[in-house]
């Protein structure tokens, strides 16, 4: 039985696994996703949200006394793999979700605007109190092409801002620490908001062991549950 962490991407929250977390269970495994700071149960003031108040917050997550597979999409890459440079005895492999896989020494501004994404000129920056926000009317396209009307009245509803401090802070990784734990990268080859080239770019840049491609949209873990839940298995087994 292995032990699973998932970390939700940009706006989003714990919720947005809600269909994934039961499909690993049922396969026998441990899974849980939190809230990182600011979101869903864990409130907090953008401004005073910064990458090492995420780390803290998954690092509290993982598995008292076994290695965690962490799960992460999106813009949040950068927690996954910080908190691989911190606690890397802890964890045993990171599946980056068409996410910010970044090398040591960038950030995620170094990656925007994807102008092969929807995200330029949808996203709302609130340079005073430190937020962004995807403006309501690009969330279907950008996020949820692929997904059910029922899965985007619930975003709708459930939608916060994001911090933006995370996103300017330059990463610090070693081949030491981060390095030596496993990475594995899912590409989403219809998405609209990491846009596949984006993808194959941090591809490039970063090594990983195992890729899959899943045909879907940003939010596979809405539209394709079953097939998301088998690739990150696969992608876990040693």
């Amino acid at each position: 039985m292995s032990h699973f962490l998932f970390l939700h991407g940009s706006w989003h929250g714990a919720w947005c696994w809600h269909k994934v977390l039961p499909r690993i269970a049922a396969a026998g495994h441990q899974a849980v996703a939190i809230d990182l700071p600011g979101r869903g149960r864990a409130p907090a003031i953008p401004a005073l949200v910064g990458l090492k108040r995420m780390v803290d917050a998954a690092e509290a997550a993982l598995a008292p006394q076994r290695k965690t597979t962490i799960v992460v999409h999106s813009r949040n890459g950068i927690v996954a793999s910080s908190l691989a440079e911190r606690v890397p005895d802890r964890v045993a492999r990171t599946i980056y979700l068409a996410s910010f896989m970044l090398p040591s020494g960038r950030r995620v501004l170094d990656y925007v605007p994807d102008k092969q994404s929807l995200m330029p000129g949808n996203v709302t920056v609130n340079r005073l109190a430190l937020w962004d926000w995807l403006k309501p009317q690009a969330y279907r396209e950008a996020l949820y092409a692929d997904c059910s009307d029922d899965d985007i009245a619930l975003a709708n509803a459930l939608l916060v801002r994001e911090p933006v401090r995370p996103a300017l802070t330059r990463l610090s990784l070693s081949q030491d620490r981060y390095g030596s734990v496993p990475r594995a990268f899912i590409r989403l080859t219809q998405d609209n908001a990491v846009s596949p080239a984006l993808q194959d770019r941090l591809l490039a840049e970063t090594k990983v062991d195992r890729v899959e491609s899943i045909d879907a949209s940003h939010s596979a873990y809405f539209s394709q549950p079953d097939k998301l839940a088998q690739t990150i298995l696969k992608l876990a087994g040693s």
